[in-house]
């Protein structure tokens, strides 16, 4: 690629057709737009904007991208970040209202884990489908569970509280389950007169699995459609540590690649008990046991075993038979006492172990920054990335080539000089990092984009967050499909930590509309 002249400014766009990442980077030198990369485009699953409808978001592309003197749109590069619904849906090729086939697409990045051909990315697929598996175990079990809590909690003062409380589980569970398309409802006799094609089948929430435990195929189908989109430009699996080939760049920009990590902070989802990194301090179980026992209980595919009853390998423990025969366990089964039962209690961790899974697919998001030379302003878009991606970022080191000069570049750096950062996982409690990330980011001119709607998913988005954000970025903070953060408030009241002179020139740059949001690194 010709390297001159060099970019002298970046458009981000960040459209607001609701819960799910689109994002359009235009470079520009001169004035002149010289490159376009398309990062994500997704929404949450079964909802869609009737504002902002995705028609309208493609059309927009196929104007802004196409060529001065007619032909296709150009993407030079198409990014898919990670395999979920709200950042893959519509690269799906038959689900999908909408296509990509008549855009000209030069090359797709995708991160290693996305390998077909590294082992290392076979063996974390394969632990995200124990994972999943075991989620279909679990999730086979909590309908019965309820029932028979039910049942034990007859005539007690506190089983409509409880009862509610446990339906709430249920649905809650569910509704993380089914982004997955594992959350699915034991047959019932209409169902057994209907039986599922073999190989597939289908949640409640409408996404197809297969029943060995894969992750969604829907959005598997997706990152599969996205790898044809580059069949002629070619497809890059991107390594954390490694900044891409300035061939593939216009003049004066640099890409540094920052995850997934190549080590075992690609596990770590959620913040620590002690020091916590993020803004919130949970505690969090242990669920490898969990895991394990739930693989145990189920037969091969995934489906239980009718004679075991808890998360126990065999031979430990004693049955149920067994323990009623026995002259002194036998008192747990009076009828009597039946609210004291915990047969079902330890299902209750397939919560925490839903959202670890959803973190762990998160973790694999590809993270990159934009460098502009002449200025060293950087731009972040960390996918959903949460804790361990991030720890992981200050690990290494890049090098890159500068005035003939071979430069060594560190997280801390790219940090201090990002100048837009794409908030990670929607402005959720696990996905920014407090000391090793947004208290680097330090940047007088820093502004925040947040992909989000409100009332998607509960604790989104996260008020210390976002509340921490605006003091970092003076106010600057702008929020895509939100009705309580509308990005049109900021054009016409001045943010109170900003001069009147800082709030112009964010004004200057700043274009609000009714598909998208854009701002523009200069």
């Amino acid at each position: 690629m010709s390297r001159t002249p060099p970019v002298d400014a970046v458009a981000v766009r960040m459209y607001r057709h609701g819960f799910g990442d689109c994002f359009l980077l235009r470079f520009f030198a001169a004035d002149k737009p010289v490159f376009a990369v398309l990062v994500d485009c997704g929404i949450k699953l079964n909802t869609k904007s009737k504002t902002v409808p995705i028609e309208a978001v493609v059309d927009d592309l196929r104007k802004t991208l196409a060529p001065a003197g007619g032909g296709r749109p150009r993407i030079d590069v198409l990014v898919a970040t990670h395999e979920h619904w709200d950042h893959v849906a519509y690269f799906h090729p038959t689900k999908s209202p909408v296509s990509f086939a008549d855009f000209d697409i030069g090359r797709v990045w995708l991160a290693w884990t996305e390998d077909p051909d590294d082992d290392e990315a076979k063996a974390i697929n394969a632990r995200l489908r124990d994972g999943a598996a075991a989620l279909q175990v679990a999730a086979g079990k909590l309908g019965p569970a309820a029932a028979e809590d039910a049942a034990r909690l007859q005539g007690l003062a506190l089983r409509g509280r409880a009862l509610a409380a446990r339906k709430q589980f249920v649905a809650d569970v569910a509704n993380v389950l089914g982004f997955y398309g594992l959350a699915a409802a034991k047959p019932g006799p209409k169902d057994k007169a209907k039986p599922k094609k073999p190989g597939k089948a289908t949640s409640e929430s409408g996404i197809r699995y297969k029943p060995d435990g894969k992750i969604s195929v829907d959005t598997e189908e997706a990152m599969t459609n996205v790898v044809a989109l580059g069949a002629k430009g070619g497809v890059t699996y991107h390594e954390p540590g490694t900044t891409v080939d300035p061939r593939e760049l216009p003049a004066g920009v640099n890409v540094y690649v920052l995850g997934p990590p190549r080590s075992s902070r690609i596990n770590k989802s959620d913040p620590s008990e002690k020091n916590p990194e993020t803004y919130l301090a949970i505690n969090h179980t242990g669920l490898t046991g969990f895991v394990n026992g739930l693989l145990e209980m189920g037969r091969k595919g995934g489906t239980p075993a009718p004679d075991r009853r808890g998360p126990f390998a065999p031979g430990v423990g004693v049955t149920a038979d067994e323990a009623e025969a026995h002259p002194y366990l036998k008192r747990y089964f009076d009828p009597k006492v039946a609210y004291r039962r915990v047969d079902n209690c330890w299902l209750d961790a397939v919560g925490p172990f839903a959202l670890q899974l959803d973190g762990a697919v998160n973790n694999t998001s590809l993270v990159l920054a934009f460098e502009i030379e002449a200025t060293g302003s950087v731009l972040l878009f960390p996918g959903d990335a949460q804790v361990g991606s991030w720890l992981a970022w200050h690990d290494m080191t890049w090098t890159v080539r500068r005035d003939g000069r071979t430069e060594t570049v560190t997280a801390e750096q790219l940090l201090n000089n990002t100048v837009l950062y794409k908030v990670s996982h929607h402005g959720s409690h696990n996905a920014t990092l407090r000391a090793k990330g947004l208290e680097l980011m330090t940047h007088p001119e820093l502004v925040a984009l947040i992909p989000e709607k409100e009332k998607s998913y509960s604790g989104i988005l996260y008020q210390p967050l976002v509340d921490r954000l605006r003091e970092q970025c003076k106010g600057r903070v702008v929020v895509s499909a939100d009705k309580d953060y509308p990005p049109e408030a900021i054009e016409t009241s001045r943010p109170p930590e900003l001069s009147k002179a800082e709030w112009e020139a964010f004004k200057k740059n700043l274009t609000v509309g009714k598909l998208w949001v854009e701002y523009t690194v200069r």
